[in-house]
């Protein structure tokens, strides 16, 4: 890799102001992505990785750092000025083209950034996260007096969706969000909740009273000391519910039934779903819903968890959305290397073995 993705970065449109500029703008961000790489967790620590690997950063980076490595305070402002769409270019040609793959959309706090007696964080953010790709991208910031539904549109508007299957929880389950989907040349798969009064009273009595007749797909899972049964029932005869007539290109409904046993006992769910595609096989609804868990489990736990996300306390311009793109960035680079130990023993190797990082880097 080396200088050929460094490279592409000094495309990006630098926001100093020329002829005032100490470092280099391919510096910063190369120095940025190692350090996050390399495990650390703020900006301070990025700073004292740079001074440990300097020799390392210009000799087999091919990075100049004339003036040594930047400040603490050049990383903030760096941070806080940079575009976050511009960055993101980054792991969009990392991702390819979006059609016909799964696209979970979702929504996460920044819990750092809750002040104390609010009840939501200033920094909240809805992703989009490509399954088979293990990649996250096309993030909307959530304005202070808005919510996922008002951002989840512009995200769609973002990104070129045509011909994917989006699956969204019930936040989204909005007669205008099901038309942008659609508009955007895109199927959908939504949780359905009472959120949707009409339409979730008249699924559930539908599913509930004709599920024997329908068609089934069966799973079972053991391990973590429990075992699950999950039974997927879908309906595509519609024809008997008034309440479809206000989403569009609705063509099947999904039940979800999960049995779980552990021990402390048994438990008992029901989930329900809308979508527009109109596959005849209840096995392709269960593998997209049982896909979309992977942005909590493989996206918003490794964040907070392995990166620490929760107490980064960045807030000040476009600092707390570019952090998150660079620990995205990160996240899928550590994701294709196949070696099976943790992340979190990823990021230390990547700190104390330049060669590994190094490796990790010709991954974009």
């Amino acid at each position: 890799m080396g200088m050929d993705f460094f490279a592409s970065l000094d495309h990006l449109t630098d926001p100093r102001v020329q002829g005032r500029c100490r470092h280099q703008f391919v510096d910063i961000l190369a120095l940025l992505l190692c350090g996050t790489l390399a495990g650390c967790d703020d900006l301070p620590e990025i700073c004292d990785y740079g001074l440990a690997r300097l020799a390392f950063l210009r000799e087999e980076l091919g990075l100049l750092f004339a003036n040594g490595i930047p400040s603490t305070d050049t990383l903030e402002r760096m941070m806080q000025a940079l575009r976050p769409s511009e960055l993101e270019t980054v792991l969009r040609t990392c991702a390819g083209a979006l059609a016909g793959r799964q696209l979970c959309v979702d929504g996460k706090e920044h819990r750092a950034t809750t002040p104390a007696g609010r009840r939501h964080a200033i920094i909240r953010t809805v992703s989009a996260w490509v399954a088979d790709a293990g990649l996250s991208f096309g993030q909307v910031q959530i304005g202070e007096k808005t919510n996922e539904k008002t951002a989840i549109p512009a995200l769609l508007e973002a990104l070129d969706v045509a011909g994917s299957i989006v699956t969204i929880d019930a936040i989204a389950c909005q007669p205008s969000i099901v038309e942008r989907v659609v508009a955007a040349g895109a199927d959908y798969v939504i949780a359905l909740k009472k959120n949707a009064k009409t339409l979730f009273e008249q699924a559930h009595d539908h599913l509930l009273a004709r599920r024997d007749h329908l068609p089934q797909h069966r799973s079972r899972n053991l391990g973590h000391g429990r075992g699950e049964e999950r039974t997927v029932t879908i309906c595509q005869d519609l024809s008997w519910l008034e309440a479809t007539a206000d989403w569009q290109a609705l063509h099947t409904l999904v039940l979800v039934e999960t049995e779980r046993h552990t021990s402390t006992g048994t438990t008992h769910s029901q989930r329900f779903y809308i979508s527009s595609l109109t596959d005849p096989d209840p096995a392709v609804y269960a593998r997209l819903i049982r896909g979309h868990w992977a942005i909590e489990n493989n996206l918003h736990w490794q964040l907070d968890l392995t990166f620490r996300e929760d107490q980064c306390r960045l807030r000040k311009g476009n600092a707390a959305l570019n952090a998150n793109i660079l620990r995205k960035t990160a996240l899928y680079l550590l994701g294709q290397d196949p070696t099976k130990i943790s992340y979190k023993r990823k990021r230390k190797r990547a700190a104390y073995d330049n060669q590994y990082l190094h490796k990790l880097l010709q991954n974009i």
